[in-house]
């Protein structure tokens, strides 16, 4: 059976049966450790680069309780 065949199976499936199929395909996709070493790597990189722009002061730190605060004041506004 090839994909296009799959396709037009799935496609008359019930939405709630195509969301499951769609949710079991996603969850037993297979990453390679080479895959997941490169992630790492690559997250490992961007957060040494992130610490090294706060402690140079090139970012600027914004409080916690002010991030809230101001997400809060948005939320409300557009809810």
């Amino acid at each position: 059976m090839g994909i296009g065949a799959i396709k037009e199976d799935v496609s008359r499936l019930a939405v709630k049966e195509q969301a499951a199929l769609a949710r079991w395909i996603i969850e037993n996709l297979e990453s390679t450790s080479e895959d997941e070493g490169a992630v790492d790597s690559a997250w490992r990189q961007e957060v040494r680069k992130r610490v090294e722009d706060i402690r140079s002061g090139k970012v600027n730190m914004i409080p916690a309780d002010k991030v809230w605060k101001d997400l809060l004041g948005n939320y409300a506004r557009t809810s």
